[in-house]
């Protein structure tokens, strides 16, 4: 599956500190994991995660100065990780009804 890119947010926010656009990326990427986190959509969520990081390199190439390849990518993603794709929704689950 092929996702949209978001460059709207990427592009205004470009020049902010890294870690002000790592905070905000973990947090929308953890709201997408809890709305699409349901058993068998894992890999989904997998797929969006590496379109968002591949538009956050893109967009961080934009910024001038060096310009980022793949190897300093994988560093910097280390200091500011991105959250992993997970599933919050079991669809096994039985819920605990107390009778």
């Amino acid at each position: 599956m092929r996702y949209r890119q978001c460059p709207p947010w990427c592009n205004r926010h470009r020049h902010a500190p890294l870690w002000e656009q790592q905070q905000a990326l973990r947090r929308k990427l953890l709201g997408h994991y809890s709305y699409y986190g349901l058993t068998g959509n894992l890999r989904s969520m997998s797929c969006f995660q590496e379109t968002v990081k591949r538009t956050w390199m893109k967009w961080l190439n934009r910024r001038g100065g060096r310009p980022l390849n793949w190897v300093i990518f994988a560093r910097l993603l280390a200091r500011y990780p991105l959250p992993a794709a997970r599933v919050v929704h079991s669809i096994y689950r039985v819920a605990n009804t107390a009778a």
